[in-house]
Protein backbone atom coordinates (compact mmCIF):
# COMPACT_ATOMS: atom_id res chain seq x y z
CA UNK A 1 0.00 0.00 0.00
CA UNK A 2 2.79 2.41 0.91
CA UNK A 3 4.62 1.60 -2.32
CA UNK A 4 1.50 2.30 -4.37
CA UNK A 5 0.94 5.62 -2.60
CA UNK A 6 4.54 6.64 -3.21
CA UNK A 7 4.21 5.90 -6.92
CA UNK A 8 1.09 8.07 -7.08
CA UNK A 9 2.76 10.98 -5.28
CA UNK A 10 6.06 10.87 -7.19
CA UNK A 11 4.83 12.70 -10.35
CA UNK A 12 3.34 15.41 -8.14
CA UNK A 13 6.64 15.87 -6.36
CA UNK A 14 8.46 16.29 -9.64
CA UNK A 15 6.13 18.96 -11.12
CA UNK A 16 7.38 21.90 -9.05
CA UNK A 17 10.99 21.05 -9.94
CA UNK A 18 10.26 21.35 -13.66
CA UNK A 19 7.90 24.30 -13.46
CA UNK A 20 10.20 26.47 -11.32
CA UNK A 21 13.38 26.47 -13.40
CA UNK A 22 15.90 29.05 -12.25
CA UNK A 23 15.53 32.48 -13.85
CA UNK A 24 18.66 34.56 -14.36
CA UNK A 25 19.11 38.15 -15.41
CA UNK A 26 20.96 38.52 -18.70
CA UNK A 27 21.90 40.94 -21.47
CA UNK A 28 21.70 40.52 -25.21
CA UNK A 29 24.88 40.13 -27.26
CA UNK A 30 25.60 39.42 -30.92
CA UNK A 31 25.70 35.69 -31.58
CA UNK A 32 28.37 35.91 -34.30
CA UNK A 33 30.28 38.76 -35.91
CA UNK A 34 32.74 38.85 -38.80
CA UNK A 35 35.52 41.28 -39.70
CA UNK A 36 35.68 42.08 -43.42
CA UNK A 37 38.90 43.23 -45.06
CA UNK A 38 39.84 43.86 -48.68
CA UNK A 39 41.48 41.00 -50.59
CA UNK A 40 42.93 43.43 -53.14
CA UNK A 41 44.67 46.79 -53.11
CA UNK A 42 42.86 49.74 -54.64
CA UNK A 43 40.94 52.97 -54.09
CA UNK A 44 37.50 52.89 -52.49
CA UNK A 45 34.87 54.06 -54.97
CA UNK A 46 31.70 53.32 -52.99
CA UNK A 47 30.74 52.75 -49.36
CA UNK A 48 27.10 51.71 -49.36
CA UNK A 49 26.34 51.09 -45.67
CA UNK A 50 26.22 52.86 -42.32
CA UNK A 51 26.58 51.55 -38.78
CA UNK A 52 23.41 49.92 -37.53
CA UNK A 53 22.09 49.23 -41.03
CA UNK A 54 20.46 45.87 -41.72
CA UNK A 55 21.77 44.12 -44.85
CA UNK A 56 20.94 40.99 -46.81
CA UNK A 57 23.38 38.32 -47.94
CA UNK A 58 25.08 39.45 -51.15
CA UNK A 59 24.47 43.18 -50.67
CA UNK A 60 27.42 45.28 -51.88
CA UNK A 61 29.05 46.96 -48.88
CA UNK A 62 32.23 48.42 -50.38
CA UNK A 63 33.39 48.68 -53.99
CA UNK A 64 36.91 49.53 -55.15
CA UNK A 65 37.61 51.53 -58.31
CA UNK A 66 37.28 48.86 -61.04
CA UNK A 67 39.52 50.47 -63.68
CA UNK A 68 42.79 48.89 -62.55
CA UNK A 69 41.13 45.48 -62.45
CA UNK A 70 39.59 45.97 -65.90
CA UNK A 71 43.05 46.77 -67.29
CA UNK A 72 44.45 43.63 -65.65
CA UNK A 73 41.74 41.56 -67.33
CA UNK A 74 42.36 43.17 -70.76
CA UNK A 75 46.11 42.59 -70.46
CA UNK A 76 45.64 38.97 -69.38
CA UNK A 77 43.15 38.37 -72.21
CA UNK A 78 45.67 39.71 -74.74
CA UNK A 79 48.43 37.45 -73.41
CA UNK A 80 46.08 34.46 -73.62
CA UNK A 81 45.20 35.22 -77.25
CA UNK A 82 48.88 35.56 -78.12
CA UNK A 83 49.71 32.27 -76.38
CA UNK A 84 46.85 30.50 -78.14
CA UNK A 85 48.06 31.80 -81.52
CA UNK A 86 51.55 30.54 -80.79
CA UNK A 87 50.16 27.16 -79.78
CA UNK A 88 48.15 26.94 -82.97
CA UNK A 89 51.28 27.68 -84.99
CA UNK A 90 53.48 25.14 -83.17
CA UNK A 91 50.74 22.50 -83.40
CA UNK A 92 50.52 22.90 -87.18
CA UNK A 93 54.30 22.84 -87.45
CA UNK A 94 54.49 19.68 -85.33
CA UNK A 95 51.87 18.01 -87.54
CA UNK A 96 53.83 18.91 -90.67
CA UNK A 97 57.17 17.84 -89.20
CA UNK A 98 55.67 14.54 -88.08
CA UNK A 99 54.66 13.81 -91.67
CA UNK A 100 58.20 14.64 -92.82
CA UNK A 101 59.63 12.37 -90.15
CA UNK A 102 57.36 9.52 -91.22
CA UNK A 103 58.75 9.97 -94.73
CA UNK A 104 62.30 9.87 -93.39
CA UNK A 105 63.04 13.48 -94.41
CA UNK A 106 64.02 14.81 -90.96
CA UNK A 107 65.84 13.36 -87.99
CA UNK A 108 64.44 12.29 -84.62
CA UNK A 109 66.20 15.22 -82.94
CA UNK A 110 64.50 17.72 -85.26
CA UNK A 111 61.10 16.20 -84.55
CA UNK A 112 61.81 16.25 -80.82
CA UNK A 113 62.64 19.98 -80.99
CA UNK A 114 59.20 20.66 -82.48
CA UNK A 115 57.52 18.55 -79.83
CA UNK A 116 59.27 20.51 -77.09
CA UNK A 117 58.27 23.81 -78.73
CA UNK A 118 54.66 22.63 -78.86
CA UNK A 119 54.70 21.57 -75.19
CA UNK A 120 56.19 24.94 -74.25
CA UNK A 121 53.39 26.70 -76.17
CA UNK A 122 50.78 24.60 -74.34
CA UNK A 123 52.31 25.55 -71.00
CA UNK A 124 52.24 29.24 -71.94
CA UNK A 125 48.55 28.97 -72.80
CA UNK A 126 47.81 27.41 -69.41
CA UNK A 127 49.85 30.09 -67.67
CA UNK A 128 48.07 32.88 -69.56
CA UNK A 129 44.69 31.31 -68.80
CA UNK A 130 45.56 31.17 -65.09
CA UNK A 131 46.61 34.83 -65.14
CA UNK A 132 43.29 35.77 -66.73
CA UNK A 133 41.37 33.83 -64.09
CA UNK A 134 43.46 35.52 -61.39
CA UNK A 135 42.63 38.95 -62.83
CA UNK A 136 38.93 38.08 -62.99
CA UNK A 137 39.05 36.87 -59.39
CA UNK A 138 40.73 40.13 -58.34
CA UNK A 139 37.89 42.04 -60.01
CA UNK A 140 35.34 39.90 -58.16
CA UNK A 141 37.14 40.46 -54.85
CA UNK A 142 37.29 44.21 -55.39
CA UNK A 143 33.64 44.21 -54.30
CA UNK A 144 33.03 43.39 -50.63
CA UNK A 145 29.61 41.82 -50.10
CA UNK A 146 27.64 40.82 -47.03
CA UNK A 147 28.38 37.14 -46.28
CA UNK A 148 25.00 36.68 -44.58
CA UNK A 149 21.89 38.56 -43.45
CA UNK A 150 23.08 40.81 -40.67
CA UNK A 151 23.59 44.20 -39.06
CA UNK A 152 26.56 46.48 -39.69
CA UNK A 153 28.43 47.00 -36.42
CA UNK A 154 31.20 49.29 -37.65
CA UNK A 155 32.28 51.03 -40.87
CA UNK A 156 35.94 52.06 -41.14
CA UNK A 157 36.12 53.00 -44.79
CA UNK A 158 35.30 56.03 -46.87
CA UNK A 159 35.24 57.09 -50.50
CA UNK A 160 38.72 57.79 -51.85
CA UNK A 161 40.50 55.72 -49.21
CA UNK A 162 43.61 53.91 -50.48
CA UNK A 163 43.57 50.23 -49.53
CA UNK A 164 46.74 48.15 -49.33
CA UNK A 165 45.80 44.53 -48.82
CA UNK A 166 48.97 43.77 -46.85
CA UNK A 167 48.59 46.78 -44.53
CA UNK A 168 45.12 46.58 -42.99
CA UNK A 169 45.35 46.93 -39.23
CA UNK A 170 41.60 47.29 -38.73
CA UNK A 171 38.76 45.66 -40.66
CA UNK A 172 36.89 47.86 -43.13
CA UNK A 173 33.52 46.48 -42.05
CA UNK A 174 32.28 44.59 -39.01
CA UNK A 175 29.01 42.72 -39.49
CA UNK A 176 26.98 40.70 -37.01
CA UNK A 177 24.58 37.89 -37.82
CA UNK A 178 21.07 39.31 -37.77
CA UNK A 179 19.00 36.14 -37.39
CA UNK A 180 20.28 35.01 -33.98
CA UNK A 181 21.18 36.60 -30.67
CA UNK A 182 22.81 35.48 -27.46
CA UNK A 183 21.46 36.13 -23.99
CA UNK A 184 24.50 36.28 -21.70
CA UNK A 185 24.15 35.72 -18.00
CA UNK A 186 26.82 35.33 -15.34
CA UNK A 187 26.96 32.63 -12.70
CA UNK A 188 29.34 31.98 -9.84
CA UNK A 189 32.17 29.47 -9.96
CA UNK A 190 30.34 27.33 -7.43
CA UNK A 191 27.26 27.08 -9.69
CA UNK A 192 28.90 26.82 -13.11
CA UNK A 193 28.95 23.04 -12.88
CA UNK A 194 25.14 22.97 -13.02
CA UNK A 195 25.09 24.02 -16.66
CA UNK A 196 25.82 22.06 -19.82
CA UNK A 197 26.04 23.12 -23.45
CA UNK A 198 23.09 22.16 -25.67
CA UNK A 199 20.80 22.14 -22.65
CA UNK A 200 17.33 23.58 -23.48
CA UNK A 201 16.67 27.11 -22.27
CA UNK A 202 14.29 30.01 -22.75
CA UNK A 203 14.86 33.74 -23.08
CA UNK A 204 12.35 36.39 -22.03
CA UNK A 205 12.67 39.56 -24.12
CA UNK A 206 9.93 42.06 -23.45
CA UNK A 207 6.86 40.00 -22.68
CA UNK A 208 7.64 36.97 -24.84
CA UNK A 209 9.52 33.78 -24.00
CA UNK A 210 11.68 32.35 -26.79
CA UNK A 211 13.13 28.85 -27.06
CA UNK A 212 16.88 28.44 -27.17
CA UNK A 213 19.74 26.39 -25.78
CA UNK A 214 22.94 26.82 -23.82
CA UNK A 215 25.46 27.69 -26.49
CA UNK A 216 28.61 28.47 -24.54
CA UNK A 217 29.92 28.18 -21.01
CA UNK A 218 32.76 30.58 -20.30
CA UNK A 219 36.14 29.39 -19.10
CA UNK A 220 37.59 32.82 -18.30
CA UNK A 221 36.40 34.93 -15.37
CA UNK A 222 34.14 37.85 -16.29
CA UNK A 223 34.01 39.64 -12.97
CA UNK A 224 32.91 38.90 -9.43
CA UNK A 225 29.48 38.20 -7.94
CA UNK A 226 28.49 38.13 -4.28
CA UNK A 227 29.00 34.36 -4.38
CA UNK A 228 32.48 34.68 -5.92
CA UNK A 229 34.14 34.70 -9.34
CA UNK A 230 31.66 34.90 -12.24
CA UNK A 231 31.60 33.03 -15.53
CA UNK A 232 29.44 33.67 -18.60
CA UNK A 233 26.69 31.34 -19.76
CA UNK A 234 25.36 32.13 -23.24
CA UNK A 235 21.93 31.08 -24.44
CA UNK A 236 21.45 31.16 -28.21
CA UNK A 237 18.01 31.85 -29.69
CA UNK A 238 16.54 32.73 -33.09
CA UNK A 239 14.85 35.99 -33.94
CA UNK A 240 11.53 36.05 -35.72
CA UNK A 241 11.43 36.97 -39.40
CA UNK A 242 12.06 40.70 -39.81
CA UNK A 243 12.72 41.20 -36.10
CA UNK A 244 15.63 43.41 -34.99
CA UNK A 245 17.36 43.50 -31.61
CA UNK A 246 20.46 45.25 -30.32
CA UNK A 247 23.12 44.22 -27.80
CA UNK A 248 22.91 45.58 -24.27
CA UNK A 249 19.18 45.06 -23.81
CA UNK A 250 18.28 43.36 -20.55
CA UNK A 251 16.38 40.08 -20.62
CA UNK A 252 15.75 36.97 -18.53
CA UNK A 253 17.16 33.50 -19.07
CA UNK A 254 15.59 30.29 -17.82
CA UNK A 255 17.65 27.11 -18.01
CA UNK A 256 15.30 24.13 -18.29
Amino acid sequence: MKTRLLLLLLPLLLIPLVAHAEELRARLEWAHSVDLRAFESGVVEQVNVLEGQAVKKGDVLIKLDPRDFELMILSASARLKQAEATLDKTSRELEWETELYDQGLISTNELQDHRIANLDAQARVEEARAQLEEAQLAMERSVIKAPFDGVIIAVRSWQGQVILKTLQRDPLIEIAQGERMVARTRVSASDIGKYETQKPAQVLVGDKWRDGFVYRIGTVSEGVLEQGVAYAVDVLFDLENGETMRPGRFCTVKIL
